[in-house]
């Protein structure tokens, strides 16, 4: 219905005005992007599909007229107008286009070496061929070929070499930060506090208001919706996110959401909170995560927090301890008493994987159970407001005392 519309009003206008249906869709895509569309997102995911179809073939169309012995027939001089545009007019361009925008200088860089280019200019050039041609003007083949030259010297440069320079300005997907969570609770809040506090955009979404307010007590941006509306996770801004995590306290809900975030978004990290399931955490195209640990009992450890029943630790794994700190850890993991929250690697800040193989050199931030009792401490002087404090404990970090005296009842034995 779209496609017809469009031909027609570009059908229509050609036959008011001669060159004028170019300009007729271009004023009608900005209609139609300021609009209230049902299913927009779909159409743009459809939109991009049949660009892709249509540029490949009107390239083809377009170089299947292009003369060689033209492009030969420039000289060296070609070669230095190419290389001005692409080193000079270029980054200028961008500069100037991008002046009040929120782009950093390493995207602002990345754009100027890799801005889209090409088709208008070729389609636009070989148009201006035929009429300087069919008016009998020299110079029409000369600038065809210019800017076919223009573009093949820009895909082969530049296009070759865009996966390297992304990587070399750490702007890839991979790279990406901020996150959004679903399900305002005090562990997912716990969490939000961590990226925000690093300077990384955070999203909260619930339907449910009274926790939403917790939220915005923390200065975190809230959307009262729910997440299984795919417009409600573009407005969250999932496409430029990091991380989604759904951690609810329905885990079959939790799944589901991490699902379609993953089909019609694709952030790099994708977790949830949600039960054990060989199928769903084996299949080789899952491209969700289960979050922290198998099987977590979220309501439980969401009521340890409200209670104040558990302590905020970190450690760092080392060269020397990794072994004797990867199975304390794990031992605890195994019992129920402690969580894995955040891993920090080369100084990015993630949400633990309960699949996460850990290095040396990785930071664990977990939640640790505290039971003593709440008299014992408020007497201590910690209150239910007070934020947890992030410390080293020992109860992870020392060896336990049973195998001490077994290691000193060893050496007594040896002696």
């Amino acid at each position: 219905m779209v496609l017809a519309i469009l031909w027609s009003l570009f059908t229509l206008s050609q036959m008011i005005r001669s060159e004028s249906g170019v300009m007729t869709t271009v004023v009608a895509g900005a209609v139609f992007a300021n609009s209230s569309v049902p299913e927009e997102r779909l159409l743009k995911s459809f939109k991009g599909q049949l660009t892709i179809l249509s540029v490949s073939v009107l390239f083809i169309l377009l170089a299947a007229d292009l003369s060689i012995a033209s492009v030969f027939a420039l000289g060296w001089g070609s070669l230095l107008t190419v290389l001005v545009l692409m080193f000079v007019v270029r980054p200028i361009n961008i500069l100037f286009c991008t002046w009040n925008s929120d782009l950093n200088w390493r995207q602002k860089l990345f754009l100027s070496w890799v801005a889209p280019r090409g088709i208008v200019s070729a389609s636009v050039a070989s148009l201006f061929a035929i009429l300087l041609t069919q008016r009998g003007i020299n110079g029409g083949d000369s600038i065809k070929a210019l800017v076919f030259l223009t573009i093949i010297m820009t895909v082969v440069c530049q296009g070759l070499t865009a996966g390297w320079v992304a990587r070399f300005l750490q702007i890839t997907s991979k790279d990406a930060t901020g996150a959004v969570i679903v399900g305002c609770n005090p562990l997912s809040l716990l969490i939000a506090r961590f990226f925000q506090e690093r300077g990384e955009n955070v999203v909260m979404i619930d339907t449910d208001p009274q926790c939403l307010l917790q939220a915005e007590a923390q200065n975190l941006r809230v959307i009262a919706s729910s997440a299984l509306d795919g417009a409600v996770l573009e407005e969250a801004g999932l496409a430029s996110m990091g991380t989604f995590l759904a951690m609810t306290s329905n885990g079959e809900v939790n799944f589901v959401l991490a699902q379609r975030a993953a089909e019609e978004f694709n952030p790099p990290r994708v977790l949830a909170v949600f039960p054990r399931d060989p199928q769903a955490s084996n299949s080789p195209n899952n491209k969700v995560n289960q979050a922290f640990m198998p099987d977590l009992a979220i309501k439980t450890w969401n009521e340890y927090l409200n209670d104040g029943r558990v302590k905020l630790g970190t450690t760092t794994l080392n060269e020397s301890e990794f072994s004797t700190q990867y199975d304390r850890i794990q031992e605890k993991i195994r019992t129920g008493v402690l969580i894995p929250l955040l891993l920090e690697r080369k100084e990015r800040l993630q949400v633990m994987p309960a699949n996460q193989e850990w290095e040396v050199g990785d930071r664990i931030i977990y939640l640790l159970h505290d039971p003593r009792p709440s008299l014992l401490k408020r007497l201590s002087g910690a209150t239910q407001s007070t934020p947890l404090p992030l410390e080293k404990l020992p109860e992870v970090e020392d060896l336990p005392l049973a195998p001490l005296s077994q290691l000193s009842t060893t050496e007594s034995a040896g002696r």
